[in-house]
């Protein structure tokens, strides 16, 4: 199947963010500053694909044309996995993806979207804008030639879809499985075979039977992929895939040529944006859900407790790896966990009780 086909049908699958965005329109001339935004993702895919176009045409409008932000889609400009290489030597100014894409290039980059039983997005902001976490990722990627800023999260992702029920960990032997991020070295670990996958290839690979399951995000963005057309099992939840964020990464020479005040219109549109993707997110994926429910033969389930124990121990060897790795990682981990277990500490006595509790008032 074309994979520009597949995409373009996918996407018309659900409805779209509440509000979808034309390619943004500002005068060329006027512009003191051009810049390029490669995004992994097919720019009309609803949820993390319109974020980068709504990203982009808030500051062209809040800096009255001064920033003009021209948005290319996945595979348009650079390939997809090639988005963070393309603003580093300067072919685009800005790259718009999961951090868990370019973990093969450093760990680290893992840190601002996933981590086995990491942060949620609350949690994630809280620890970045409060907890010394963006300084941490200005430490990383300021010398790499890097301004990196969260750009929001789906929230909790879908385990992942199967072509065959998983009822033990013995089911999960031998399969290639689509994953990326510290996710892959967990499942390696568990006995599955990690493969990172570029977004729009999943469906064609889980078609061809390359893949014989893969996670994508969660129910209304899984659905505009049509991964329910060719797997009858969906599990829930993803045990690494917590935050589910999406970055923003400027150039350096291209952020420090801009005045004190466009640099605070781009920072505080990557803070909005951050929100407002995770209100999408969730307000798409209850909807999704709900339709997901009504598919014919689609069953949809909770991964097994001995599945659960694998991987929260291969979680603990991997992560107890990764510390080893390097000094800085080693740094940036324990302060992640550190506040992620204070986190959970937290909600242990508020929000995990409240959830019980009205589940019961709606029961």
């Amino acid at each position: 199947m074309d994979r520009r086909k597949f995409l373009a049908a996918g996407a018309a699958g659900i409805a779209a963010s509440p509000v979808m965005l034309a390619a943004p329109a500002i005068a060329k001339g006027k512009a003191k500053h051009e810049w390029k935004l490669v995004t992994s993702l097919p720019k009309t895919l609803p949820g993390p694909g319109t974020s980068s176009m709504r990203w982009a045409e808030r500051i062209n409008q809040m800096s009255d044309g001064a920033i003009n932000i021209t948005v290319y889609g996945g595979g348009e400009l650079v390939p997809p996995f090639g988005t963070q290489e393309a603003v580093e030597n300067g072919t685009a100014q800005v790259y718009h993806g999961s951090g868990s894409w370019f973990a093969g290039r450093d760990l680290a980059h893992s840190f601002t979207s996933v981590a086995p039983f990491g942060a949620l997005p609350d949690e994630m902001h809280a620890w970045t804008y409060y907890g010394g976490g963006q300084e941490l990722i200005n430490e990383f990627t300021n010398p790499r030639g890097l301004q990196v800023f969260l750009g929001g999260g789906t929230g909790v992702q879908t385990a992942g879809w199967f072509k065959k029920p998983v009822n033990s960990l013995a089911d999960l032997q031998g399969l290639n499985f689509r994953i990326t991020g510290f996710g892959a070295k967990v499942l390696s670990k568990i006995g599955m075979n990690a493969v990172s996958t570029p977004p729009g290839e999943i469906f064609p690979a889980l078609q061809s039977g390359t893949l014989d399951g893969a996670e994508w995000v969660g129910p209304a963005f899984d659905m505009a992929f049509g991964l329910q057309k060719i797997a009858s099992y969906m599990y829930t939840p993803s045990f690494s895939d917590n935050y589910g964020g999406i970055e923003y990464g400027i150039n350096l020479k291209a952020w420090e040529a801009l005045s004190d005040g466009e640099r605070t219109i781009v920072e505080t549109a990557c803070e909005a944006e951050a929100a407002r993707l995770i209100a999408d997110s969730l307000h798409s994926n209850m909807a999704g859900y709900e339709k997901l429910k009504q598919v014919d033969g689609l069953t949809i389930g909770l991964l097994p407790e001995d599945v659960w124990d694998a991987l929260r121990q291969a979680s603990h060897e991997v992560m107890d790896e990764v510390m080893n790795s390097s000094d800085f990682v080693g740094k940036l981990a324990t302060h992640y966990y550190d506040y992620v277990e204070k986190a959970s500490s937290y909600k242990t006595i508020y929000d995990a009780p409240y959830a019980v509790e009205r589940a019961k008032y709606f029961a």
